[in-house]
């Protein structure tokens, strides 16, 4: 008899597995990558580990369908910060899709603030970083990431205005930084 025939785990059967992959994969490849920042490659890879992980261990999981990508993103986590420990990442580019009309200056620009941007991710610690990539690219609600990460509400409230300050404070200062940079190599023209 298969020890797994009595088990009600909404994802056990391949056709419901099929179903929330479709459903839960761009979640899990967002949440991946705004913790590690890319590359793109190693982040598709991260994604596919998590689902063969979630596929090994689909009949032990527990709960209703709608609490599987807290499911998922917990094994992502986990793999995140083992394959963090393993090699720390040298490289954060984001491949990007640009538009037609965008110029190579344009481009050249939004790419670097997007470096500076993840950059800053990077160096927040551990438990802000995860709760902005919840909050601003996967769109998770603060009641959700408060149950995910076993905070208040208001805690991760808090959390997300005092992190969000610190990043525009960041970004600013970076900006006031070129600025100066761009004047210092002017008046050395003239």
């Amino acid at each position: 008899m298969n020890p797994f025939q009595h088990h009600n785990s909404p994802i056990a059967a391949p056709a419901r597995f099929r179903e929330m992959y479709e459903r839960d994969r761009v979640s899990v490849f967002r949440y991946i990558y705004g913790l590690t920042g890319g590359p793109q490659a190693e982040v598709e890879d991260l994604t596919a580990e998590t689902f063969l992980r979630a596929w090994k261990a689909r009949h032990r999981f527990e709960g209703k369908a709608d609490s599987v990508v807290g499911w998922l993103i917990r094994i992502a986590k986990r793999l995140v910060i083992d394959d963090y420990r393993r090699a720390l990442q040298a490289t954060r580019k984001l491949v990007t899709e640009t538009q037609a009309e965008s110029t190579p200056e344009q481009i050249a620009i939004a790419d670097e603030q997007r470096e500076f941007l993840f950059a800053l991710l990077a160096d927040l610690p551990d438990e802000q970083r995860e709760i902005i990539t919840l909050r601003y690219l996967l769109g998770w609600r603060v009641n959700d990431i408060a149950e995910h990460v076993d905070m208040t509400e208001n805690n991760v409230s808090v959390t997300i205005h005092r992190t969000l300050s610190k990043l525009r404070e960041r970004w600013a200062q970076a900006d006031a930084e070129s600025l100066t940079m761009v004047f210092a190599q002017e008046e050395k023209i003239s």
